[in-house]
């Protein structure tokens, strides 16, 4: 299984020079074309913060360009998003649904958090939402870790790609601390199988 891991696009509704003096949608572009050389990529996983506004022109830009390099440069290979700190929930579902094109299952959440599970040539990818709005860092509440749980309680052929936005393990840098997964524990005891 060959992956193609990307992650941060933060796009904007606007194409245009953000207040950071920076283009995402060019800077997205460029990186597309630099990896348009790529063969026997399995899956593209895009891990979170693809809007820097929140807004359904951005999600529909990024579909528009990390989709149509799925579906052009690599041959139509599956397409995995989650949500960042950046994103909302809403205009995420509404232009990109579960994160999953054609998902085996998604979570049902009051908060409408997106996760979703999908099988490819016997990889079982599972997207969880680590958003937390209007906060830096990330959490995954007790109704994803249950559904995560029941998930991984059956086997998957080759094994599991769990993919979401913060960090789950502590790093030495303190900015870094800031933005990463709260509870990392509870994430740990599922996965163990506890």
């Amino acid at each position: 299984m060959r992956i193609l891991q990307l992650s941060d696009t933060h796009l904007e509704r606007i194409d245009a020079v953000n207040r950071h003096g920076v283009n995402a949608h060019d800077s997205l572009r460029l990186l597309l074309d630099e990896l348009r050389h790529l063969r026997g990529v399995d899956a593209v996983v895009v891990t979170g913060d693809l809007a820097d506004d929140g807004s359904p022109e951005a999600y529909t830009a990024v579909d528009a360009l990390v989709g149509g390099f799925a579906r052009t440069v690599l041959g139509g290979v599956p397409v995995f998003w989650t949500t960042g700190n950046h994103d909302e929930r809403e205009a995420f579902g509404t232009v990109l649904g579960s994160g999953h094109a054609e998902p085996e299952a998604v979570l049902e959440s009051a908060a409408a958090e997106r996760a979703a599970v999908s099988t490819v040539g016997g990889w079982r990818f599972v997207t969880l939402d680590s958003l937390v709005p209007g906060k830096v860092h990330g959490h995954l509440s007790a109704g994803q870790l249950a559904w995560l749980r029941e998930v991984l309680s059956t086997p998957a052929e080759h094994g599991t790609v769990l993919a979401f936005h913060h960090p789950p393990i502590a790093l030495d840098n303190p900015l870094q601390q800031v933005f990463g997964l709260r509870n990392p524990a509870d994430l740990a005891d599922v996965l163990r199988g506890g």
